[in-house]
Parts: structure tokens; C-alpha cells; sequence
């Protein structure tokens, strides 16, 4: 759904949840359901005026770090770019035709420049990049998006900060506000709660009994932490929001939605010992 901080002459921010690719295959109620929400969204889109000049997407799946350090900003300028088949599973054997899907859309990398110089004047440490775009973008934007009502915007997939600093992140979305205003719509495609470690802690129980247990406590947490954000990111005043977001940080529910996070810590504190 998009924020509700929107005036008449800015795009909105919209922020989306998706799955790997099962999303687009998938039978069951939750993820029928998931694909009729992201139609509604894609819809919407659609019929935004005035028109969006191009959706700078923000996925969970593309971090700063690997190449030019984790507190440089990467933009993506690539002309026709390919979608990376980023797939946690293996689906050779049951869904083969994933492997040949493609996602027509328009790339703007002179666009993709001038949100590279926007981020340099602002003082961020960014780099121009080439890459394919990951499945975060991708496999919502096929259902949003359909061959019936093709998206005639260009796309631009942009990094956050490597780590959980969310006073990074947030500096980051500050310093792309101001976009908004130059009619960038801003979309960012990721979940509140992402832990495959919490799924095996269930699968791995070893009594009926036990998993029950297991899955009641996940969905609490689950549950928990998804009414903190909620709660945060709907207060009004700038200021409030900004402190209520980062109060997350402190909740236990923060490392156990967000196992990366957790793994981050362990591994810092394991340089302090060396």
C-alpha cells in the first residue's frame, strides 16, 4: 500500500512484500491472495497521474558492500537489462520453464545518471553499476504488471546500505524524498519479516506437540513486530516516525525477524575477540 504522506503533486511511496518465484506459480490462498493484492497495487499505478517520470525500486536483495564497500550507494545504469533467476531453491526438476521467464519493462540509465549526481550532491558515496535486476523486483512486477497492462515507466533499482544502521537507511530515504518532487515514484519490495531460521525451527521440532508450540511462538513474534512497524511508519509528525523506527533496533523481535541482522552482530563481535 502506498504511505499516506502524499500530496497532489508527488508521486507516493509504495512499499510491497514478495516471495521467490513460487509467487508467480502458486495455488494456495495465501499466495493467490498475495497476487491479487499486487494487481490492485499495479493498478494503481497505472492510473497515477500525473505520471510518474520512473519507480526508483529499492529490493531487499540488492545491498551495498560487495563491490565498492558497504556504505557506498550503487545505481543501477545498465541498458536492457536481464533479470537474474536468484533463486534459493532448485526448481530444474518441478517448475523448468521459471528458468526461461523474462520481464519486459524500459531501463532509463540517463535517468539512472542523474540519481547517481543527486546522491554525490547530497553527500552519499554512490557508483554507477551494472547488473541484472533480482527476483525482489522482478517476480512482483510480472504480476503487477501483466502483458494486458504492460508498464510503459522506466525502472531504476537503486541499493540501500549494507547492514541494519537504520539511521543510514533512513538518512537514505531523507535524501530521496526531494525526488519525489521531480515526480520519481519510490518503491521499495522487501518484508517486515524475513526468517527461514524461524520456518526450520519449526519444521525441526520433534513432537506434534512441540512444533505447535514453535509455530505459535513465530507468529507472535511475527505478529509483534509487524504492529511496531505498522504503528511507527503511520505517525504523522517526521520526527516521532524517525524515533519510533529507530526504537526497532532495541526490540528482541528485530533480530528474530531478521536473522541477517543477527549474524551481522555475532560476526562483530567476533572480530572484537580476535
Amino acid at each position: 500500500m502506498p504511505n499516506s504522506n502524499t500530496s497532489a503533486q508527488r508521486p507516493p511511496v509504495y512499499y510491497i512484500g514478495h516471495a521467490g518465484v513460487p509467487l508467480l506459480f502458486g495455488d494456495d490462498e495465501i499466495t493467490v491472495n498475495a497476487r491479487e493484492n499486487l494487481r490492485v497495487i499495479g493498478d494503481e499505478i497505472l492510473s497515477l497521474e500525473p505520471r510518474p517520470k520512473a519507480i526508483i525500486a529499492f529490493s531487499g536483495h540488492f545491498e551495498a558492500g560487495e563491490i565498492h564497500g558497504p556504505n557506498t550507494i550503487e545505481v543501477n545504469v545498465k541498458d536492457k537489462t536481464h533479470i537474474q533467476h536468484d533463486f534459493v531453491s532448485d526448481f530444474h526438476d518441478t517448475h523448468p520453464y521459471v528458468y526461461k521467464y523474462e520481464w519486459d519493462h524500459r531501463d532509463a540509465p540517463k535517468l539512472g545518471n542523474e540519481i547517481w549526481r543527486h546522491l554525490k550532491e547530497n553527500g552519499l558515496k554512490a557508483k554507477r553499476v551494472e547488473r541484472g535486476v533480482d527476483h525482489g523486483v522482478w517476480v512482483p512486477f510480472k504480476i503487477m504488471f501483466p502483458p494486458e497492462r504492460p508498464l510503459d515507466i522506466p525502472v531504476i533499482q537503486v541499493s540501500t546500505f549494507h547492514g541494519y544502521d537504520l539511521e543510514s537507511q533512513i538518512k537514505l530515504g531523507e535524501v530521496f524524498e526531494s525526488l519525489r518532487e521531480e515526480g520519481y515514484l519510490i518503491l521499495g519490495s522487501g518484508m517486515v519479516v524475513h526468517s527461514f531460521p524461524s520456518i526450520e525451527e519449526i519444521k525441526n521440532a520433534p513432537t506434534e506437540n512441540e512444533r505447535t508450540l514453535a509455530k505459535k511462538k513465530v507468529l507472535q513474534e511475527t505478529r509483534n513486530f509487524d504492529n511496531f512497524v505498522r504503528e511507527a511508519v503511520a505517525k504523522n509528525d517526521p520526527v516521532a516516525r524517525k524515533k519510533a523506527l529507530l526504537a526497532l533496533e532495541s526490540r528482541y523481535e528485530f533480530k528474530r525477524s531478521h536473522p541477517t541482522v543477527e549474524q551481522q552482530g555475532l560476526q562483530e563481535k567476533q572480530k572484537l575477540n580476535l
